[in-house]
């Protein structure tokens, strides 16, 4: 069987890697991938187990792989930097972690709520495994969880530092690094052992698919996975893996413009929130407080810049921020009366999408402060989400003035 990952394309840019690291698998004249639905291959007429698809490849029943998966995998793993695994969803994939590596002791950070519930699931499977937080002792801890951009809300964590505290301590480190995939973060550049992302978000890039990625620094170690999901079925199916190979052909383009204009809308919001603010040196304006009095604060890597002991910050995202960012609002009502009138986000989960969406996370996550809003940067023109921004902070001015007179 060919190798799936081909070092030619090793040197190149990350928009060059999305497009030809899988061409070595070419074996039709099509330029665009086709599409495989089947999940069963005619045997070669010469044996069972020789090649039949092209000279190099072999391909027996969809459930153990495709052309299709293997093409998503080989430019996977030159995107990531290593070696890549795909499964049915992102959690999905973190399950295959856990099951895969067993740790009897993990350390667990601020996370995406899924991320816990399976941690859970997990712990029903092997009982006994303990769960202490990242900022903890690493005694006896053989699993560093670190979720960095944060989900929801974008800031970043120091993942060089987590990878010393948990080699240190004989644990392996796993970066979810689903809010900034490349070219904006390379954990395994950090000292990360294993790389999962939620594919559903940037990598899909469209809201139209589910999957996940576990990305490996050993070939060895991505063959024992997949030989694990070919038995638990736990893999894509055919017309996700096309529309993910689909997706990664741009996703160096569309990420690199979400990360810039996410950076300039938290800007303009922090500006916002600081304009509306009284000093002894500043007496904000009546438009001033209409746009900003009313948002408690903003959160994004980009603002972590020059926080103290962030100077790790531009080494770890020299190309940028991923483009989710929170917004806090003085209250509940006032976060869900933005979410439901920005025009040009769409008020719905998920992200990472060419479409900007803003959720409010709280009616998903108990946990989650009802006063926030994550927010989720598409493809749209920045002059056109800041005016969206702007009419509808004016607008809940306008509704809570009202409110105040009945």
């Amino acid at each position: 069987m060919v190798e799936i990952k081909n070092p030619l394309y090793n040197a190149v840019a990350p928009s060059t890697q999305s497009i030809h690291a899988d061409s070595h698998l070419r074996v039709t004249s099509d330029v665009t991938a086709p599409i495989t639905v089947s999940t069963t291959f005619e045997y070669a007429k010469t044996s069972v187990d020789a090649c039949n698809y092209g000279p190099d490849q072999r391909y027996v029943y969809s459930r153990e792989g495709t052309p299709v998966l293997t093409k998503v995998e080989a430019t996977l793993s030159t995107l990531c930097e290593g070696h890549a695994v795909v499964y049915g969803s992102g959690l999905t994939a973190a399950y295959a972690v856990l099951i895969e590596h067993r740790p009897k002791k993990i350390a667990l950070g601020d996370c995406y709520f899924g991320i816990r519930e399976v941690v859970k699931q997990y712990q029903r499977l092997v009982p006994g495994v303990q769960v202490v937080g990242l900022e903890c002792s690493y005694e006896k801890v053989d699993m560093v969880w670190l979720e960095s951009p944060i989900n929801p809300t974008g800031e970043v964590k120091d993942i060089g530092s987590y990878a010393l505290r948990a080699h240190a301590a004989g644990a392996i480190l796993v970066v979810d690094a689903t809010l900034a995939p490349p070219p904006l973060s390379y954990p395994f550049r950090q000292g990360a052992d294993i790389v999962v992302h939620s594919a559903t978000k940037y990598m899909g890039g469209h809201s139209d698919l589910l999957a996940g990625i576990v990305v490996t620094k050993s070939a060895k170690s991505a063959e024992t996975l997949r030989h694990s999901r070919y038995i638990l079925g736990t893999g894509t199916g055919n017309l996700e893996c096309w529309l993910l190979l689909r997706s990664l052909r741009t996703l160096t383009v569309r990420i690199r413009q979400q990360s810039q204009t996410a950076s300039r809308i938290v800007a303009l919001l922090e500006g916002h929130r600081r304009s509306a603010i009284h000093s002894a040196c500043h007496t904000p304006t009546a438009h001033e407080l209409k746009l900003g009095s009313r948002i408690a604060s903003v959160s994004h890597a980009s603002l972590q810049l020059c926080a103290t002991n962030c100077s790790f910050i531009e080494n770890q995202h020299p190309e940028g921020f991923g483009a989710v960012f929170a917004i806090k609002f003085k209250c509940k009502d006032t976060a869900l009366f933005v979410a439901r009138h920005l025009g040009l986000h769409r008020f719905a989960t998920s992200l990472g999408g060419v479409e900007s969406l803003v959720d409010w996370r709280h009616g998903w996550d108990a946990t989650a402060d009802p006063t926030l809003l994550r927010v989720s940067v598409g493809l749209e023109g920045f002059d056109d989400l800041a005016k969206d921004w702007a009419q509808t902070l004016l607008a809940l001015n306008d509704h809570m003035v009202a409110q105040a007179k009945i």
